[in-house]
Parts: C-alpha cells; sequence; structure tokens
C-alpha cells in the first residue's frame, strides 16, 4: 500500500497496524487505526483457547466467528462507519484479507473489482473463487494441520475432515451473511455473489512452500516481499549478540499470539528450561512485567527480527510458526523449533519437519524434558 501511495496513488487503508503515528502518514495515504477493537476480540479469542481442549474443526469455526466479530466491530467504529457512508468517496480498485470474507461487501458499496490478498497460504474456497486445483493429497492447504507422512487411514481422515470444512464453510457463509444484512440491509448481495468481483488472487507464500500448486495467471505468489535489505543492528544488541561465546536462542511468538496468554505452566517450562542453559536468550514478550527469568534471559517488546536472525552466534529461534517468522528462519539459515498455537501456524511447523529445518513441539504436551532434548537436539546436530 505504501508503494502506492509513494506512485501518487490515493489510498485509504483500513488497518489494525498502522505504519505511521497519528497525523504523519503521507498526504495521499489515510490510515484508519482499528487496532484496539479487533485485537481485543483477538486475544479474548486466544484466551478461551488457552482454557479449552479443541479439535481442529471447532478451531477453525472459533477463528472465522472471530474475524466475522472483529469486523463487524470496525464497520461500527466511528471512522469506517463514516468513510462507507460518504456517497461522495470513490474509490477504483479493492484490496481485502481473503480469510475475512464479509469485506466482500466493499466491493458492492464502492461497485470495484476486488484483489484478494491472503497473509499466508490459501485455503479451500481461495483457490475454488480464482479456478486453482485443490487436490487435498497433492496440494494440502494452510488450514490442515498434517501432511507429512501420512498413512492411508490417516488420508481418508484428511478427507474426511476436508468434507467437514466445507459443511462448516456453508454454514460460517449463512453467519457472515446475516451479520452483513443486520447492518447493511436484507437487499445486498450474498458473499458467493460478491466473490464474481474478485479478479486476482495475491499469496504471501512462496511456490515451493505450497507444493508447486499449478495455478491460473490471476494468482500471483509474493512470497518473501516483506523482506528488505539487511540493516546494521542497534549497537547494544550487537554487542550482546558478539559478546554471547555460548550463542544465542531467539524466542519470539509473533504479533498474533501475545506470549502473556500462554498458561503460566507453559511459561515456567520455557524459564525453567532456559535458566539451565550455557546460551544466552532473546526473549519478545509483550507487557511490562516480563515473566519471571534467569540473568541468562532477556526480554524485550520487540526485537529486529530479520536481521537479529543473520547474527552468526544466533544458533535457534523458537517459534510459533508464523509465516513471515518461518521465511526470515530460512532466509538467515537458522533452525528453528516450531510451538504452533493457532491457524495456519501448524501447516507451517509441518513443513519444518518435512523439510528437515527445525521440530514440532504440542504446547498442551509440553514438558521440561521435551523442551531441553529439542532445544540441545538441534543445537548440537551439526547438519
Amino acid at each position: 500500500m505504501h508503494a502506492l501511495a509513494k506512485r501518487g496513488h490515493q489510498v485509504t487503508v483500513i488497518t489494525t497496524d498502522p505504519a505511521f503515528p497519528k497525523g504523519h502518514s503521507p498526504q495521499n495515504l489515510t490510515e484508519i487505526d482499528v487496532h484496539d477493537i479487533s485485537y481485543k476480540i483477538w486475544n479474548e479469542f486466544l484466551k478461551s483457547e488457552r482454557r479449552q481442549e479443541r479439535d481442529p474443526q471447532l478451531n477453525l469455526r472459533y477463528i472465522f466467528v472471530a474475524l466475522n466479530e472483529i469486523f463487524e466491530k470496525q464497520l461500527k467504529s466511528p471512522e469506517v462507519y463514516e468513510l462507507i457512508h460518504n456517497k461522495e468517496k470513490v474509490f477504483d480498485l479493492l484490496f481485502i484479507e481473503t480469510c475475512v470474507r464479509p469485506t466482500l461487501i466493499l466491493s458492492h458499496i464502492y461497485k470495484v473489482p476486488v484483489i484478494e490478498m491472503s497473509s499466508f497460504g490459501g485455503i479451500y474456497e481461495t483457490f475454488e473463487t480464482t479456478g486453482a486445483p485443490t487436490n487435498l493429497l497433492f496440494y494440502p492447504l494452510a488450514h490442515r494441520e498434517r501432511f507429512n507422512n501420512l498413512s492411508i487411514w490417516e488420508k481418508i481422515l484428511e478427507f474426511y475432515a476436508q468434507y467437514k470444512d466445507e459443511q462448516l464453510y456453508t454454514e460460517l457463509v449463512k453467519e457472515e451473511e446475516g451479520m452483513l444484512k443486520k447492518i447493511f440491509g436484507s437487499n445486498i448481495p450474498g458473499i458467493r455473489e460478491l466473490k464474481k468481483n474478485v479478479q486476482m488472487l495475491f499469496l504471501n507464500v512462496h511456490p515451493i512452500w505450497d507444493f508447486n500448486r499449478p495455478v491460473p495467471p490471476n494468482i500471483v505468489y509474493l512470497g518473501g516481499l516483506h523482506q528488505t535489505p539487511s540493516k546494521q543492528l542497534p549497537q547494544e544488541l550487537q554487542s550482546y549478540l558478539d559478546s554471547s561465546k555460548n550463542g544465542v536462542i531467539y524466542m519470539s511468538f509473533g504479533t498474533n499470539v501475545e506470549p502473556s496468554l500462554l498458561p503460566s505452566e507453559k511459561l515456567e517450562i520455557f524459564a525453567k528450561v532456559f535458566s539451565k542453559l550455557p546460551y544466552n536468550v532473546l526473549w519478545k514478550w509483550n507487557t511490562d512485567d516480563s515473566p519471571e527469568r534467569s540473568n541468562n534471559v532477556r526480554t524485550s517488546k520487540w526485537f529486529p527480527q530479520s536481521d537479529l536472525l543473520k547474527h552468526p552466534n544466533v544458533k535457534l529461534f523458537i517459534t510459533q510458526g508464523g509465516l513471515q517468522s518461518s521465511d526470515e528462519a530460512i532466509t538467515a539459515g537458522v533452525p528453528l523449533i516450531g510451538v504452533p498455537i493457532v491457524g495456519d501456524q501448524f501447516f507451517n511447523v509441518e513443513h519444518y519437519v518435512r523439510l528437515k529445518i527445525g521440530i514440532r513441539l504440542n504446547i498442551k504436551s509440553l514438558t521440561e524434558d521435551i523442551l531441553e532434548n529439542a532445544i540441545e537436539s538441534i543445537i548440537k546436530n551439526d547438519r
């Protein structure tokens, strides 16, 4: 979006994470900040996930229910409400996040073509909309939790799970259309009709990560687009890394999973294991109240992750398995321990195992021994 603005286009972005402080964006770039209302609902969803054991299909349902609720709140926020009811406002093109289906209503309001964007890979309906094949065994979808070395019975179970997912999709569409009709009236088109406005699909993933799926020319893979040329690390961080003679472990659960929301007993496991290690640890932590930690552990709300991972003393990256984090670790050549929590993270961490670039751990069954053994097996592996 910033590149479009730099080229002179008038750009309006409804965003949970503004790139500029309020009032400091370029004149032709308008950012509508919906951070607080969006993350409030999302964090409540993550907390509920922490308290309950859920199967993958229920997990998928709750994700889309949360996204539907988030978009409803966004539509009712003052700035967004004013925008969509401004009859003089005209747009030529609409970019939307593909997994938030109700956003398609904006294509009806503004009578514009749509480019869907996925911040991860594709799911069933993503490819269905743009005419790409979705053979489950040859080209697993990004919401599948397992695809590596499946037995015949496990493959049958995956087909059954996909069948159930397609039934779930139909149910969710009805719920999402109900929300839209409540706000815009009963005469609006259905979501399946609105999907006809979609002209292109941008996927923020490398085609190899998507099993070299055959796709029509209106699907464009943009994997690695977020990566920028290397920058010099802040001097204090550079000195810390340089002086860590035994090496450094970096742990971050990205932006969608706040570590403070993880069960306290699991956080205690990380803290205890880290205290036993001869390595220094950099732990991305989201609040001012840091977790209990030993002297070899340093926390911060932010690290220059991409550049940090390229330092030769970084021996291991412990991650939730986000796509961008995975991409940056692969670029830097850093091995991974994936602890997936939600969404496509399970799919990405399954890739670690398939490509032999990391280990997959289950947060629910995590123990001190399991974590310590995983760390030592990776760091002491010369491969």
